[in-house]
């Protein structure tokens, strides 16, 4: 990804739609939820850049979820696809769409699995 502070966040929206359809052909979604994790990480130390700490917050839940929870790793395989599916479906650029996106998975579906 580009430097340029005007680059930076156009190209990593891009770049996670891109991981978004990898993670849906992917045999194992963690490994790709992994991607998103570190490919983020170097966004936000780039700068401020809205809902990048959300991204990684996400991913880092599903993740998590994964390791934790080895009962359950189906289950959080299969959010990490609909997550994707999810963030494929709305216009990344819609600030309020993105918004409920996040809303949606990090206080609704996480709260949730965590009742």
């Amino acid at each position: 990804m580009s430097s340029s502070d005007d680059e930076v966040w156009p190209a990593y929206l891009e770049h996670t739609r891109e991981l978004a359809g990898q993670l849906l052909r992917a045999d194992d979604p963690y490994d790709v939820g992994l991607q998103f994790m570190g490919d983020t990480i170097e966004v936000i130390t780039t700068g401020e850049y809205a809902y990048a700490v959300s991204m990684y917050n996400l991913w880092g839940e599903l993740t998590d979820w994964v390791e934790l929870k080895p009962a359950e790793e189906d289950l959080a395989k299969a959010e990490m696809v609909r997550a994707a599916r999810e963030w494929l479906a709305l216009n990344p650029r819609d600030r309020d769409a993105v918004r409920r996106y996040f809303d949606h998975w990090l206080h609704e579906v996480f709260h949730r699995h965590q009742s």
